[in-house]
Parts: C-alpha cells; structure tokens; sequence
C-alpha cells in the first residue's frame, strides 16, 4: 500500500485498461469520475475490477483494488475526489476536456488540495497544454508547483467481451511522460516513464503506430475487411503498409539520426505484426472512427505524407491510404457525417488541408479520388 491517490476522469476502456491498471497495480488507491450513473455504481458496489491481458503467451488476469467512483455532475463531490489526489488524470476525449477542465481548476484552488500533477492522456497533441488552456479563466488562482506534463499513451483496448467492469486489453502497453513538466518526484509506478524528448516519441507514435492502424482500417473498408487483424495479412494492404513503414522510418531518421532508421522500420513492423496477431478482435469501423480529424494536415498520415513528398521519399502507399479515408461512406463507422459534410462543403482538399507547395502531393491523391 502506498497511501497514495490517483484520481481518473473516465471510467471508459483507457481508464480502467491503463491508467486504472497501472496506478492500481502499484498499490495506489483509484478514485475515478465518470458521468455514467450506471458505471459510477457498479465501480462503488464492487470495489475493484478485472483486467486481461490478452497477448502472444496467453491471457492474465489482474484484479485492481481499492477503487472507487464519483458521479461526475455532482461537482462537489468530483471537486473533493480532486482536490485529494496526489496525481489527476483524464481519459475522457479531447473533445471533452473543456467539460472536466473547470472541475480540475476548482479543485487546484482548494485549500489543502495535495495535487501535484495533472495528466491529460488522450489521444492528441497537445494533450495536456489543450486541457491547461480550458482552464485559461482560472489559470491567475491555479497554484505555482503543479505539474501539467504533456503524455503519450498507448495501448488497444478494444473493447471487452469479458462482462461487467472486466475489460479486455493488449498486453503491450506504452505510457510516457514529459519529465522536464513534471513536478516533484517520480511517481514510482512501474511502466510510468518519464522521458525528456517526449515530442520525438508522440511523432513516432502518431505515425507508427496511429498512422499505420488508421491506413490499415481506411484500406481494410475499402478491401471489405471486417477486422484490422483481416487487413493486415492481406498481401495487397500489406505490401502498402511495408512501403509506408520505409517511408515513415525514413523521414523520422532526420530527427532521430541517420542510424535509426532500420531502428524505426523494425519498430513500425512490428506494429504490423502486433496488430496482425489477432489476440484481440480490433473492429476497421472502431479504428477507422472519427476519420475527418484522423486527415487532417498534420495528423497521422497527411502529416508523413507532405514530408516524405518534400524529401522526395515514396508517397504513393500513404496516398492510397488517405484517398481510402476520403473515399470512406460507411454509417456505421462513428464520426462518419462530420467527414461528408465536410466534403459535401469546402471538398476533400479542404480536409487535408496541404499548401501550395504540396502540390505534386495534391496531384497524386486527386488522381486516386477521380478514379
């Protein structure tokens, strides 16, 4: 037992299957703040929940303890379960941060309040400066010492077949924090990583592994895959893959040295062959979510794509991989309208978002949407 506390907005599948698991695994008590009422109650009545690791040597289990829950629009309540962590994180969405962000500002102000670090750990870059930013209001009353690192997480979590608070996850898992934001001394938790080149690490990790999962569940829908696991061993999908992987490792090797690149290319490889494995069922429509954000300009594979093409470094699998997301009309694939109305408006070239100087860029993937 640490006697320490760990207070997580988002009781959803990150929340258990990561953060939870991690802090929880340390012996750290886990209070999380949720807005499901249902959720909040099962966390309350049971006291503790599963985790399975599923991953090449099998299954395991790991019941996390001393757990608890707060209903998140009771914000007294969610600012108290604040105010007493020693580490508050989120795992709720970017697009929610704005709703828990007034909730963590308050509970900063408190008299008495023990946070010392407060961690957004979403899938987004920024992560935690965009929360610290919905909190401009208050940010004059927000205590000097408080740490707001920047993280990088990373882990599929699927979703679980298991029942009730149970919640399936990959055994691999990755959890990196920016140590020069960090304030105080290092958490102790195992597979806690406090890193001082965390925006190397985030770029390595939107590509390799965001940008090639994204790539497989675009390319996957169009093939008619129902799974990324059926994506990637299909030979067609993944000769593209392979090539994107070369090209990715290649424009990253300018930032972490020319000797990394067979470095970087055997970790994107391996990302293939981890997503490949099927120890999960990882749904393309699941992947494939919110597919307007995910073709953005500096996003996942535009972001590679326009910098591979300014060093004159192949682009002709990324393309094929963006055309396949633009290309995308499937209703069951979450976040679907925003990405048609989007083209229904402004056009597809208004969703990649390239300047003028990506022009050879915009030609290549203008001659894949008219076909």
């Amino acid at each position: 037992m640490t006697g320490r506390r760990v207070t997580v907005f988002g009781a959803g599948n990150i929340g258990r299957g990561l953060i939870g698991w991690l802090f929880g695994r340390a012996g750290w008590e886990v209070v999380f703040v949720d807005i499901s009422a249902e959720l909040v109650d099962l966390l309350n009545a049971e006291g503790s929940y599963r985790v399975v690791e599923v991953g090449q040597g099998g299954r395991s289990t790991k019941t996390i303890g001393r757990v608890s829950a707060v209903i998140g629009t009771d914000t007294d309540r969610a600012v108290r379960a604040t105010a007493s962590a020693d580490v508050v994180c989120t795992a709720v969405g970017a697009g929610a941060l704005d709703n828990v962000a007034p909730v963590i500002a308050t509970a900063l102000q408190q008299d008495g309040s023990k946070v010392g670090n407060v961690l957004a750990c979403e899938n987004a870059d920024p992560n935690t400066a965009l929360l610290r930013s919905h909190m401009s209001g208050n940010s004059s009353a927000i205590p000097t010492g408080v740490g707001f690192p920047e993280t990088m997480v990373d882990r599929l979590v699927p979703g679980s077949t298991c029942g009730g608070l149970a919640v399936e996850v990959e055994s691999l898992f990755d959890f990196k924090v920016a140590a020069e934001a960090w304030a105080g001394e290092p958490p102790g938790v195992e597979g806690f990583e406090l890193v001082s080149d965390l925006l190397l690490h985030r770029k390595k990790k939107l590509w390799l592994v965001n940008g090639l999962h994204a790539a497989a569940a675009f390319l996957g829908l169009a093939a008619g895959h129902d799974s990324i696991a059926e994506a990637v061993t299909d030979p067609t999908i993944r000769t593209r893959l392979d090539e994107m992987v070369q090209t990715m490792a290649g424009v990253l090797a300018a930032d972490f040295g020319p000797s990394s690149g067979a470095t970087l290319a055997g970790y994107g490889r391996s990302n293939l062959d981890r997503f490949a494995g099927g120890a999960l069922t990882d749904p393309v429509r699941r992947v494939a979510r919110h597919p307007l954000r995910k073709l953005g300009p500096d996003e996942r594979l535009v972001g590679p794509a326009r910098e591979a093409a300014r060093m004159d470094l192949p682009t002709s699998a990324m393309c094929d991989a963006i055309a396949a997301g633009l290309s995308l009309d499937d209703s069951a694939v979450p976040g679907i309208d925003e990405l048609l109305d989007a083209l229904a408006g402004a056009g597809w070239q208004s969703v990649v978002g390239l300047d003028p100087e990506d022009g050879p860029l915009l030609s290549m993937l203008e001659q894949r949407i008219s076909r």
